[in-house]
């Protein structure tokens, strides 16, 4: 089992925790194929179930309290989005990134997200500016306390921030395309409290550059920023890969 648990994003309100904890997934969302999408979607980024690992169908089916048919629906998604491989007759595998994949995944989407950040910088509105940085004063205080669940979110903000207002909706399409390839190593860039502060401060410079309109300095960051977690994930791929993913 992956010990994580803690830092993963919640699929409901902590308000909701309790009145569900003792309900199996079948029994507590209506709308369930989106659900156990994001729950067994989660359990493969967070390498619950690890790389070129078979998914048994019926055990998922029974802990989460839903139909065989339903997980396979889903399990099918999950395989065209690139992150199983179905095997005719014998069922779905985790699929393996290679070290390969993993170079040219940063080296497009660095080229991509250079050129959205060089479009959306003079595009972002003073409200969405408002709300990133009141994002990263709320993650000021968990982040001293090594808490870095609140990064992720930064993370995603502040990219998703750059690629809405590129005005380039083909750049969209490419990014969310391996986006999924790189949702599977954000754990791995986020491995050590003190990898996880630095990109902290990463995504903050980023954002100040953005808040200055300063377009030259802006492309320098985030190129900057994707070479790192590139580094980061390349250095550390067996570790992340075939290993327990942790935060020590």
């Amino acid at each position: 089992m992956v010990e994580i648990k803690n830092y993963k994003i919640n699929l409901y309100d902590n308000s909701d925790k309790d009145k569900f904890a003792s309900k199996k997934i079948g029994e507590t969302f209506p709308n369930l194929e989106e659900q156990i999408y994001k729950i067994i979607k989660d359990k493969i980024i967070w390498h619950e179930i690890k790389m070129k690992e078979r998914i048994i169908d019926k055990k998922l089916a029974e802990e989460l309290g839903v139909s065989r048919s339903m997980v396979r629906q889903v399990l099918t998604i999950l395989a065209k989005e690139e992150l199983l491989t179905m095997v005719p007759r014998n069922g779905f595998y985790v699929r393996e990134i290679t070290k390969k994949e993993i170079e040219e995944i940063y080296e497009i989407r660095k080229t991509l997200e250079v050129y959205a950040i060089k479009y959306a910088i003079s595009r972002i509105s003073d409200k969405d500016i408002s709300r990133i940085e009141k994002l990263f004063e709320r993650t000021k205080e968990p982040l001293k306390r090594n808490d870095i669940a609140g990064l992720i979110k930064i993370d995603i903000e502040l990219h998703s921030l750059i690629i809405d207002n590129c005005d380039n909706n083909h750049i969209k399409k490419i990014i969310d395309k391996f986006r999924n390839q790189v949702d599977f190593y954000r754990a791995a860039d986020l491995n050590r409290v003190g990898r996880a502060k630095e990109l902290y401060f990463e995504h903050f410079e980023i954002f100040q550059s953005i808040k200055k309109i300063n377009t030259e300095l802006a492309i320098e960051l985030m190129a900057t920023h994707i070479e790192n977690s590139k580094k980061n994930v390349l250095d550390n791929y067996d570790k992340y890969t075939y290993g327990v993913i942790n935060f020590t």
